[in-house]
């Protein structure tokens, strides 16, 4: 019984699918990490900590509309500047109708 050769194996690289380029959105993917590790972190503390309900019910909810509103911020800032490259060449497939038709 013989073995195939490893020349003759067609082989498909993992990579060959997916592109390199860094997407608009993947710094806003970073910080959600980063926000989720320190509401985490928040949310530890306050639990350790003995007071009031209403304090640490505030403390959370600060944390939340802070990371939840840096993240809105970060995301529309992103697609912002996607719109905007899309919108400086008009004629890709990426753009929309509706771009085309003001041009």
């Amino acid at each position: 019984m013989s073995r195939p050769r490893e020349d003759s194996v067609p082989t498909k690289s993992s990579r060959s699918a997916t592109s390199n380029d860094a997407g608009p959105l993947d710094a806003v993917k970073l910080e959600l990490a980063i926000v989720l590790g320190l509401v985490l972190g928040i949310v530890i503390v306050v639990f350790r900590l003995d007071m009031g309900h209403g304090v640490e019910l505030a403390l959370l909810a600060l944390a939340g509309f802070g990371a939840g509103g840096w993240l809105a911020w970060r995301t529309r800032a992103a697609t912002r500047r996607q719109l905007r490259g899309r919108a400086a060449d008009p004629g890709t497939a990426a753009s929309t109708p509706a771009d085309r038709e003001r041009h």
